[in-house]
């Protein structure tokens, strides 16, 4: 379990959220599949909030699902085959270094990717990436509890994401039908 950050715990104030999650991740398992450490704010965000939806748009979900559990590459497998095939792309993909992990999807209000533009330093100074499905790229210099952060807030400086109006800050899917449970909760 990664520990707890003040910036997690601002999302969780923003966001409403005071429960536990259902799912905790091994990240042992997760960072050895992957071969690099994983922001912590990542890990500790997803050992505190459940995965779900934020601002409407942004889902993200553990590296847990459809039987590659602590694989976060093959939660992303189609967006994977799509970096390393096609046209140029501005960024590598992983393992290429630096390259692009994947780490959450977005649906509004035209759709995409969300990555670390991950390297062989510090994965606490990654910054976070979008891929938009019109083929536009925007770059931030926050990690991604940083950028959830000033998403939720309606602050986040993007052409490609915004708040999806009227819908809440946060919403959990770990009580769906189907969500994975390894804590008995």
């Amino acid at each position: 379990m990664a520990s707890r950050s003040a910036a997690v715990d601002v999302l969780a104030d923003v966001v409403g959220w005071s429960g536990l999650p259902k799912w905790q991740p091994d990240w042992e398992v997760t960072e050895r599949l992957l071969g690099l450490a994983l922001p912590d704010d990542y890990k500790a965000l997803l050992d505190t909030v459940p995965m779900g939806e934020y601002a409407g748009t942004v889902s993200m979900n553990a590296p847990t699902l459809r039987g590659h559990e602590g694989d976060l590459l093959a939660l992303f497998r189609e967006v994977m085959l799509s970096l390393k095939s096609g046209r140029k792309k501005p960024y590598a993909a992983f393992p290429e270094l630096p390259g692009l992990i994947p780490w959450a999807e977005f649906d509004h209000p035209m759709g995409g990717t969300l990555f670390w533009l991950a390297d062989e330093g510090n994965p606490n100074s990654w910054p976070v990436v979008a891929w938009g499905a019109d083929g536009n790229w925007e770059e931030y210099d926050v990690g991604a509890v940083g950028f959830l952060i000033a998403l939720v807030r309606g602050k986040l400086p993007s052409k490609l994401l915004a708040p999806k109006p009227g819908a809440p800050a946060y919403r959990t899917s770990q009580d769906l039908p189907g969500a994975p449970n390894n804590t008995g909760r």
